[in-house]
């Protein structure tokens, strides 16, 4: 016989062997309960044991803003059971059930904040093991460590997660909430999104669970040793966003106090996006909602569900297409007084003498009657005045050439931005001549928020209209690969260079000229802007609400950001100018919008930004570190003991100022609690996402309190709070 037949035979000869003692050992296991590798007779495990399966949850993939701050997370959390029959095995060796319902009610209403009667009557059914309701499902470990000291009998629990948002309010329409949902309630026993980003990437961020088999003895415990099958979870992917958490937190405070300002608010809403690039920075709508909590007043995202009159805004449009179609040219004169609207002839719109004359169909005024005679395009478009648009499409454009332009603007059709879902379409009214001269100043037709920022942004770019994004990139965060990228994208180009050129002047003079919008942007800010008064009709009739609305660009030439800001409310006149003044401030410490002629006087306090950002240090010893941030004059915060840097934040690229605070994390074994004494949010949700400790956040401004002492070793089991004021 050949030598490699031999060797053939040998292992197929081992392999039964093998194959043979296994099937063996599988059937003392099942018929005797003896194990005859490790010699463990399971029968003396309380009786006769059971093979147990058990699903291993995968982590939901997290949610970053463009600098990497922490937006969303999964939180560990568990369920409560209890064990309500004496009939339970392994009673015969301790009370292993609820044997004091009262009792037990008492108690777990009180930790549960559950109503006690809705508990007893749970744990008083006829079954052999029952949940303890909405009270008992995902609580808290400090919730579960109350219950576990009071040693009561039957009541168990079981690991579940259920999702964190340490930033929450944020963006909360737009990001939405994921939250677990069980079998029971026609889910899948793990973390599901319910609405915004948090469902429409749902395919990305749930992850595929994993499962284990093992023995147990007759009283639930899992006998040590014994696993028989393993396969590991694949967590969900994570989604970094194009939202700047600075800009976001700024964004939401001033719509809050333009709802909370003295007069009847109902709504705010709007956006932040780079003109460029379409990168979405900030996107809400007010009233908001805690994602944590979920107390949902309204799930309308204003910005991109919802069609409305956006006003005068509309009028830059209407504007654009008479330069980019006839000989139009801002230093033109019209009369500007009230104007008779006639019925068209020859496609165009025409101008009755009077009201009542032949032809006549209305009557449109400009704001507050003001009849001033003969003005040019110039001060009829930064006074926002109706009888100049109107006369565009009498001496100057046709209607159908006007419509083709808001098409081309992109208009009444969804943007169809990756990730937002159910965007409106816009409402196209523009078939009796009364419509098509109102649609000229934004009133009778619908527009959503998406579609104005996309259509300003092709002023911003040479006519080319680009697309706002707000899916930055998603990440396999076990490999780092990039399986979705978000890039710039061009989706028109509905006008010529120098019409863009043109109507960026217009804003421009606007602001410059202490008119129109003006009254919105800080002295010291280089700006255009278009203001926007829209009646509200409610059952078909206008008259007792308004929504008032800017645009603005930063700065007035080559602009880098698009700011729209909407309210409504009962007033005819627009009174949150300060607070979009407050926003400014932060838009300005990040992106360079001052006026050419004004310079800061530099001081011994000023916070110098460095132009190269935040250096990766990542693998790079401490000296290193210390060396590439030499001149930046940190607060360096080290994380464990060790001399590599496993871990940084801010992250690499970020903006970076002289002064600021830099976490390094050198080792996960050997840490200490930091004083986090003056801490942002933003820093401590940092910190959590170096170490994996989790924080409890409570308030808002900065850390005043912690409570763990300075200095004390602290793992991923301990539990840390914060209070911010």
């Amino acid at each position: 016989m050949k030598k490699g037949n031999v060797k053939i035979l040998l292992i197929c000869l081992v392999m039964a062997i093998l194959s043979v003692g296994l099937l063996y050992n599988i059937v003392m296991l099942d018929v005797k309960g003896y194990h005859i590798h490790s010699g463990i007779n399971l029968s003396d495990y309380n009786g006769i044991s059971y093979v147990s399966d058990e699903r291993i949850p995968a982590s939901r993939g997290r949610l970053y803003d463009r600098n990497g701050v922490l937006i969303a997370s999964d939180m560990d959390a568990w369920d409560v059971i209890a064990y309500v029959s004496p009939d339970r095995p392994g009673n015969k060796l301790g009370v292993y059930y609820v044997d004091d319902k009262e009792y037990t009610a008492d108690v777990l209403a009180d930790i549960l904040n559950g109503d006690r009667e809705e508990i007893l009557a749970l744990l008083n059914q006829d079954v052999f093991m029952t949940y303890l309701g909405t009270a008992g499902r995902c609580i808290t470990r400090e919730q579960k460590e109350r219950i576990e000291a009071l040693n009561l009998n039957g009541i168990e629990f079981v690991k579940v997660s259920s999702r964190y948002y340490p930033l929450s309010p944020f963006s909360s329409h737009l990001i939405g909430f994921a939250r677990y949902v069980r079998e029971d309630d026609g889910g899948s026993n793990v973390i599901q999104g319910q609405t915004g980003l948090e469902v429409s990437l749902d395919d990305y961020l749930i992850g595929v669970e994993g499962s284990q088999s093992y023995y147990r003895a007759t009283n639930g415990s899992p006998i040590v040793g014994q696993q028989t099958d393993y396969t590991a979870p694949i967590n969900g992917k994570d989604v970094y966003l194009t939202i700047d958490s600075r800009i976001q937190t700024a964004f939401q405070k001033m719509l809050a106090k333009s709802m909370n300002s003295g007069f009847s608010g109902e709504l705010s809403w709007g956006m932040v996006v780079e003109a460029q690039t379409g990168r979405i920075l900030a996107y809400d709508t007010c009233p908001t909602f805690n994602q944590n909590d979920v107390d949902i007043e309204s799930y309308l995202d204003y910005n991109s569900m919802v069609s409305y009159e956006a006003g005068s805004v509309i009028k830059t449009f209407t504007y654009a297409a008479a330069l980019d179609a006839s000989n139009l040219s801002p230093d033109d004169t019209y009369n500007g007084n009230r104007y008779y609207v006639g019925w068209p002839e020859n496609g165009h719109l025409t101008r009755v003498g009077y009201e009542g004359a032949p032809g006549w169909v209305s009557t449109i005024q400009n704001w507050n009657d003001i009849n001033p005679g003969t003005v040019d395009f110039w001060y009829a478009y930064s006074t926002s005045m109706n009888s100049g648009v109107l006369t565009l499409l009498e001496k100057y454009i046709d209607i159908d050439t006007y419509k083709d332009y808001l098409y081309k603007f992109g208009f009444f059709k969804p943007v169809e931005v990756y990730g937002i879902i159910n965007e409106a379409e816009g409402i196209a009214n523009l078939d009796h001549p009364l419509d098509i001269a109102t649609s000229t100043f934004g009133q009778g037709c619908g527009y959503t928020a998406l579609q104005v920022m996309q259509a300003y942004t092709a002023f911003c770019n040479k006519g080319k209209m680009i697309k706002p994004y707000i899916v930055d990139k998603i990440v396999d965060s076990y490999t780092g690969e990039t399986v979705y990228q978000g890039k710039t994208e061009v989706v028109g180009e509905p006008i010529k260079p120098e019409t863009a050129d043109t109507i960026l002047k217009m804003m421009q003079n606007t602001i410059d000229t202490d008119t129109g919008g003006a009254m919105f942007v800080s002295k010291d800010l280089s700006a255009g802007g278009k203001t926007g008064t829209a009646e509200v009709a409610e059952n078909g009739v206008y008259g007792g609400k308004y929504i008032h609305s800017i645009v603005l660009t930063f700065p007035a030439q080559n602009p880098e950001l698009l700011v729209y800001v909407c309210y409504k409310d009962r007033y005819a006149f627009a009174t949150n100018q300060k607070h979009v003044q407050e926003l400014e401030k932060t838009l300005s410490e990040i992106y360079s919008i001052k006026r050419d002629n004004i310079k800061d006087e530099p001081t011994e306090n000023t916070r110098r930004e460095f132009k190269n950002g935040m250096p990766n240090l990542v693998n790079h010893t401490l000296q290193y570190a210390n060396k590439k941030l030499a001149d930046v004059q940190a607060n360096m915060i080290l994380l464990g003991n060790g001399n590599t840097v496993i871990a940084q934040y801010p992250a690499e690229n970020s903006t970076l100022v002289s002064g600021q605070r830099i976490m390094l994390l050198v080792n996960k074994e050997n840490l200490q609690m930091p004083s986090m004494i003056g801490w942002s949010r933003k820093e401590v949700t940092a910190f959590w996402e170096l170490t994996g400790i989790q924080v409890t956040l409570d308030g808002s401004g900065y850390v005043t309190s912690q409570s763990v002492p300075v200095g004390e070793s602290i793992n991923q089991e301990t539990r840390i709070t914060v209070k911010l004021e």
